[in-house]
């Protein structure tokens, strides 16, 4: 027996400008920044390369 999906909190566009902002306020902090460059800079990449795709297809 399958379980019912569960419903979401949030749309996809919220969701995304979600992640967009904490993503923004993470760019934002030094201390971010310094301990966590490289993982910041990957999921900036991740995500902008998933919002455009999300326009393409748009």
């Amino acid at each position: 027996m399958q379980k019912p999906a569960p419903v979401s909190r949030f749309s996809r566009d919220e969701f995304c400008d979600l992640i967009n902002h904490q993503l923004h306020q993470l760019e934002s902090s030094q201390d971010a920044k310094r301990q966590y460059a490289a993982v910041l800079a990957a999921l900036r990449t991740s995500f902008d390369a998933y919002q455009k795709s999300r326009l393409r297809s748009a």
